[in-house]
């Protein structure tokens, strides 16, 4: 599948709520009203599965929550989940099925799920390690073939000397290796920034190798800047502008505008934004911003 660079549609992930979806309503409520076309669900955080099994009760209340809003879901799997464990990955892949089915269950097009973090270690079993991830991945496509879901794999970063993940480009080649038709990749921006500040790498450079391979976007601003001092509170996080802070378009430095017009994604990829409930005063600016810039997505692509 070619990337034809354009992005119709896109929509918020869910983050409030309590574990047994006590708030979650109230979630898609707000996401809907952004005139939003989809709404991410973070599965990862309710109580759904357990040891690999799923809790079919609470998978009806779910269905029913979700069935009340004119959204379109896609789903955020287990943060935990890891293809490069070097033990218990008989738990990750289990638990990874199950968030498979209930995709299904729940009509989501798209699972977005983490690429894989190792030790440091010598670049021989480094490379096993990557062969291992290929493997799950591609029989994980297998199972989401038969649901018509595709895995979403996301760019993620690293700011510890003892752990290693893929950079973009990296992981843009691992995927193609994978080589599925219900295996794409998730562009975080963000964590690209994060990832190639850490490795003094060029984000414009990552993210173009990225984007071809890409069929689902988080969007959420930040410095690129690994966390270094040692904060109290999330808003000192945000003044120092270190770490992961998913703020709200143009409150980081990431070059948007400059950025989205060089980038051809493939079809069907939702311009998903990562909004944390501290800033759910923004959505419906997030909103604006996702119109103004969702046009000229593609425009200057190769």
């Amino acid at each position: 599948m070619a990337a034809n660079g354009r992005i119709e549609t896109f929509g918020f992930s869910t983050h409030g709520g309590k574990p047994d979806l006590t708030g979650l309503d109230a979630d898609l409520c707000d996401i809907a009203e952004t005139g939003a076309t989809h709404a991410e669900l973070s599965l990862f955080a309710y109580d759904l599965i357990a040891g690999g099994r799923l809790l079919l009760d609470r998978v009806r209340r779910l269905e029913a929550i979700c069935a009340r809003h004119d959204l379109n879901y896609t789903v955020h799997g287990f943060l935990a989940a890891n293809f490069m464990a070097t033990a218990d990955l008989d738990r990750h892949i289990a638990a990874c099925s199950a968030m498979i089915e209930l995709c299904g269950i729940l009509g989501a097009k798209v699972m977005v799920h983490h690429a894989g973090i190792a030790p440091t270690m010598a670049e021989e079993p480094l490379k096993q390690l990557f062969r291992q991830e290929r493997h799950c991945l591609r029989q994980m496509g297998d199972l989401a073939a038969r649901h018509d879901i595709r895995i979403a794999v996301e760019t993620l970063f690293v700011d510890r000397a003892d752990r290693t993940t893929a950079d973009p480009a990296r992981l843009a080649r691992q995927i193609r290796e994978v080589d599925h038709p219900n295996v794409v990749g998730t562009l975080d921006f963000s964590h690209a920034y994060l990832m190639t500040s850490w490795r003094g790498l060029d984000l414009r450079e990552a993210v173009r190798a990225f984007a071809p391979v890409a069929g689902h976007c988080h969007v959420h601003d930040s410095f690129g800047r690994p966390k270094r001092t040692r904060t109290m509170a999330k808003a000192e996080d945000m003044a120092f502008g270190e770490g992961d802070l998913h703020l709200p378009i143009g409150w980081g430095d990431i070059p948007w505008d400059d950025l989205l017009p060089e980038l051809a994604f493939l079809p069907e990829t939702i311009f998903m934004f990562e909004i944390p409930p501290r800033y759910r005063s923004e959505l419906k600016a997030c909103a604006e911003t996702a119109r103004r810039l969702i046009p000229a997505i593609g425009s200057r692509a190769d």
